[in-house]
């Protein structure tokens, strides 16, 4: 059945697990407080009219769900890297770890990769009284290094840095999706109690532990963006020095 969804919707592995898998969480949690929040009006009708409460908003949910896949991540990339990584995300992971300020990997490995950025990019990263000096700059010349490393070790292709980017890209997207429909299921809540006077269980369970699963997600999106960093450093690393 996900290979049929893969196709139809024409998903590379990163699509079908980093965006996909994540959009997917999101809207069923929303899927189900939108029908506990439509059900109630529904109940002293014809039948119909509930089934219409029930399908109406996964159907919704099928029609925009490419639209909805994209504009999470969209938002997790804009909105969400903002609020972790700063403006212009220049305190990401992979940038801080070619600071000299940062201890992340080893000077030994930090030197070799600052020598190969020099030579096959002709990027001079700053020194470390520049660095002291204008962290910023620092950073931003940085950022511009991380973006080539990530091409060229994208074009050799190496498994282990791909799968430690899905594994961020799945974590992050699901900050990105939850940034609209957790409010939007709050809204639901607020809806249901005006609509019957009383608090729907179902909302509020689900609520919770839509609530728990952000904040136990927002900790491992920062532990997987640290992982990938150094896999994507450490494997520009092995590339440059031919090391199995």
């Amino acid at each position: 059945m996900i290979g049929k969804i893969e196709k139809l919707l024409k998903m590379d592995d990163y699509d079908l697990e980093a965006v996909f898998t994540p959009a997917v969480v999101n809207i069923l949690i929303l899927d189900l407080v939108f029908t506990c929040t439509l059900l109630p009006v529904a109940e002293n009708t014809e039948w119909w009219r509930t089934a219409i409460a029930v399908v109406a908003p996964i159907a919704a949910s099928v029609v925009l769900f490419r639209f909805a896949m994209h504009l999470f991540r969209e938002v997790a990339r804009t909105t969400v890297e903002s609020i972790l990584y700063r403006k212009d995300r220049l305190r990401f992971p992979t940038t801080s770890m070619l600071l000299y300020n940062d201890s992340s990997i080893s000077k030994v490995m930090k030197k070799r990769v600052q020598e190969d950025i020099k030579a096959q990019y002709n990027i001079t990263l700053s020194t470390k009284a520049q660095e002291n000096a204008d962290e910023m700059e620092a950073r931003r010349t940085a950022k511009d290094a991380v973006a080539l490393i990530r091409k060229t070790v994208a074009d050799n292709k190496d498994a282990m840095t791909r799968r430690k980017l899905i594994r961020y890209g799945m974590f992050r997207n699901f900050l990105g999706g939850a940034f609209f429909c957790l409010p939007i299921s709050a809204i639901c809540w607020a809806i249901s109690y005006y609509l019957t006077g009383a608090s729907n269980a179902a909302i509020l369970f689900a609520l919770l532990a839509y609530l728990i699963i952000v904040i136990v997600d927002l900790f491992l999106t920062k532990s997987a963006a640290v992982d990938y960093a150094e896999t994507l450093i450490t494997t520009f690393d092995k590339i440059n020095h031919n090391e199995a």
